[in-house]
């Protein structure tokens, strides 16, 4: 079979692609040794911390690790410093790829692809379209805007002039880590959006290592903002939906958006955005808002639901140029700071509570001695203390050495930083940086911990079992002194009490009561 010269030329040009795509990295890729760092973060890390760790360390290790990708591809990348990363989540399929193209006005993203070829892609402003990427072996590789389709969708299915297929399509987004994209179509100088693939548990048929749920997080709680992409035609937001975004960081401000919305008419679409401002609110999930949102209003005939779905458009540009004016604040060594806070709060606890199972013990074996007690009843207290001792000695130990790593990876990080100009404080400021925001409950224990106030879990069990079968009602009347009576109601149906032991609202009572209980504290 003969192949003439446009099939020739386009088989020449395919293979160029491939060969570029998956070249080794010829080792001058990045401006700085970044081997040392990388030790600590893959080897030191985890051999210290395997034997005693938090329960939740791996997804604490996993987001670490992220958050130094993330630096890592403003290394690689330097347009990105200096830039507030907007970040689009959601899961598979759910229009983030469309939205950025209608925010560009021009399709720039591939959409509607498989997600194990889909490739992290990070968009800033520039002067004219540019393509990098990083392939599996870290090497920088140069394309060309429409070479984005070509990884995504697949490229070299050829046909002959009698329409023969010469050669299948071969996809290339498993090869790339990430791909960069400049373009003059970007209208927001100090932003650069992130379009990730979305995510995906094991068991689900959409799953691949791009779209894994703890890589997908990681992503996501790099980034300084975050639209999320809920379908309209799923009705509301999912439980899935629910449970991971409750995984990301509360300080990142989250703008919900109901994307598709063209596929409902106007009293379902509100209906659907009302409902899911009331479960992010009876979940406890702070947001921006919650705004619907087409990349294809010139379609929807309904006058009335393309003047809403538009007006909701221009409320997200106003967010996103909202998000552009900000002063960019490096949130590089606050986010990496967290595992080590998390991992020494972990070993303090544990070494409290050792502590006090020791005086509890050396307490006993005190007591037994003073009445002559039998030496072979004391030895096994006594092997009990000497375990306790030990495990305190260890877990002071690992504490130290904790200490020690978190000095030598900020030490490290902040010599990469200044040569590459990220900025990054001293590592001896590194304790006075705290959360922008103070979860209630983390406040909560540690006012316990300070004031030795131990929580009776049995208090918690009485609660759930006594308002058992009781209907929340969220939302059915304005204003929460509204409900006072319907409260007292369910407090007098469920629980042994009379109206006159029902306070709501009662400013002096309560306050009296307040003040009694802190003399007390």
């Amino acid at each position: 079979m003969a192949y003439d010269e446009e099939v020739y030329e386009k088989l020449m040009a395919n293979f160029t692609l491939l060969c570029n795509i998956i070249r080794q990295n010829n080792g001058n890729q990045l401006k700085v040794d970044l081997s040392k760092i990388e030790e600590i973060i893959n080897k030191k890390i985890p051999d210290t911390l395997k034997k005693n760790a938090p329960e939740d360390f791996y997804e604490l290790y996993t987001d670490f690790k992220s958050e130094y990708e993330k630096f890592r591809d403003f290394i690689l990348y330097d347009k990105l410093i200096g830039k507030n990363i907007v970040a689009l989540g959601g899961g598979f399929s759910s229009g983030k790829s469309s939205f950025l193209n209608a925010l560009m006005g021009k399709l720039v993203l591939p959409a509607d692809i498989d997600p194990s070829t889909s490739v992290p892609t990070y968009i800033v402003k520039g002067k004219k379209h540019e393509v990098m990427g990083i392939n599996v072996f870290d090497a920088k590789v140069s394309m060309q805007p429409r070479d984005i389709k070509k990884i995504a969708h697949g490229f070299g299915e050829l046909e002959d002039e009698e329409d023969e297929k010469v050669t299948d399509a071969v996809t290339l987004g498993h090869v790339l880590e990430n791909i960069f994209f400049s373009t003059p179509l970007h209208k927001y100088g100090n932003i650069a959006f992130l379009d990730t693939p979305g995510y995906s548990k094991p068991d689900s048929e959409k799953y691949s290592a791009k779209t894994d749920e703890q890589i997908a997080r990681g992503q996501l709680n790099s980034s300084n903002y975050i639209l999320w992409f809920v379908q309209a035609d799923a009705g509301t937001i999912t439980e899935e939906d629910i449970k991971f975004i409750k995984t990301l960081r509360e300080d990142i401000p989250k703008l919900i958006i109901v994307n598709k919305a063209d596929k409902k008419n106007l009293k379902d679409l509100q209906s659907i955005m009302e409902k899911i401002k009331a479960t992010l609110d009876l979940r406890g999930i702070r947001y921006v808002d919650v705004f619907a949102f087409t990349s294809k209003l010139e379609q929807v005939e309904d006058e009335k639901l393309q003047k809403f779905i538009e007006n909701d458009t221009e409320k997200i540009k106003k967010q996103i140029v909202k998000w552009n004016n900000h002063i960019y604040e490096s949130n590089f060594a606050r986010n990496f700071k967290v595992l080590f806070v998390r991992c020494k709060e972990f070993y303090e606890d544990e070494i409290d509570e050792e502590g006090r199972k020791l005086t509890r013990l050396n307490t006993s074996i005190t007591k037994l001695s003073a009445e002559d007690i039998d030496s072979e009843i004391l030895e096994p207290l006594q092997l009990m203390v000497k375990d306790a001792q030990k495990n305190v000695n260890e877990l002071k130990d690992i504490s130290k050495k904790l200490k020690e790593l978190q000095d030598e990876f900020f030490t490290e990080i902040k010599y990469i930083s200044d040569i590459v100009g990220i900025a990054m404080p001293e590592p001896s400021e590194i304790d006075l940086l705290t959360d922008k925001v103070k979860n209630p409950l983390q406040l909560l224990e540690e006012y316990k911990k300070a004031k030795g106030i131990r929580t009776d879990s049995s208090i918690t069990d009485m609660l759930c079992n006594m308002f058992e079968g009781v209907k929340p009602v969220i939302n059915k009347k304005a204003g929460g002194s509204e409900y006072a009576k319907e409260l007292a109601d369910v407090m007098m149906e469920v629980c042994d009490i009379t109206p006159e032991q029902i306070h709501i609202n009662d400013v002096y009572k309560n306050s009296k009561e307040y003040a009694e209980l802190m003399k007390q504290n």
